[in-house]
């Protein structure tokens, strides 16, 4: 009696484990699939994920690999690269009207700051992302949408910051390349909240990202002058020399 009762205990914790695993895998993979699906509605480019595992008794996860594309007509490898998002769900809140996440950290993000189409790929990206909050639920666009906002589950970010990340400029046509500085760190606290969609939400963090990178693309913009001032007087000299023979 004392054997089959602890096998049935044996069976029940091995049968409890598995379920667990099943849940995480699952939680893990609803998170990627609707960061795939979303966030091209919401930014107008390809977004991937790589893996995403999520804790489905702590809520707490990490996000890898997260890459946001380029609009149609740009072409560097990305608009942003995150090595790795750190989130903390407060679970109970996915059962209300206002999802509530203690903490995003991403880590080490990398973003490419492409000029052409008369503007840039970021600041399309700022755009779409103002114009999705507007038309999913918020006034992140210059102009009312269209049609009423949609309804649904409102976003709050407790606590959400940048680190250690990276600002790139590419501006091929000015002859710079590899020019790099440092992302300065952003750092918000109760983004969003009772009335505010997921895609305002995403609007608003894009936008401060967007703020911190503008002050050191500013910087790589007179060493891409510089650059390019060089690359002309470079060819010129060339030019010149070729002529003298």
């Amino acid at each position: 009696m004392k054997k089959t009762l602890s096998a049935a205990i044996a069976a029940a914790l091995v049968l409890g484990m598995i379920a667990v695993g099943v849940v995480s895998m699952s939680l893990g993979r609803i998170v990627k699939t609707a960061v795939e699906a979303a966030g091209p509605r919401v930014l107008g480019a390809p977004v991937t994920l790589g893996l995403a595992a999520i804790s489905p008794f702590s809520g707490r996860g990490t996000l890898r690999s997260l890459v946001i594309g380029n609009p149609d007509g740009f072409k560097s490898p990305h608009a942003l690269s995150v090595g790795s998002v750190e989130v903390e769900v407060k679970l109970s809140s996915l059962l209300t009207d206002t999802i509530v996440v203690d903490r995003v950290a991403v880590r080490e993000p990398e973003l490419i700051w492409e000029i052409g189409q008369g503007s840039s790929n970021i600041s399309k990206l700022q755009r779409n992302a103002q114009n999705a909050a507007a038309q999913y639920g918020g006034s992140g666009a210059a102009s009312a949408p269209a049609e009423p906002a949609k309804k649904g589950k409102s976003l709050l970010i407790r606590d959400f910051s940048v680190t250690g990340g990276k600002v790139g400029l590419s501006a091929t046509a000015f002859g710079a390349q590899g020019l790099s500085a440092p992302l300065p760190d952003v750092h918000l606290t109760n983004l969003g909240g009772k009335g505010r969609s997921p895609a305002q939400v995403a609007s608003e963090a894009f936008a401060a990202i967007t703020a911190s990178a503008q002050g050191a693309v500013s910087n790589l913009g007179g060493k891409a002058l510089d650059a390019a001032r060089g690359v002309a007087l470079k060819a010129l000299g060339q030019l010149f020399n070729r002529g003298g023979k």
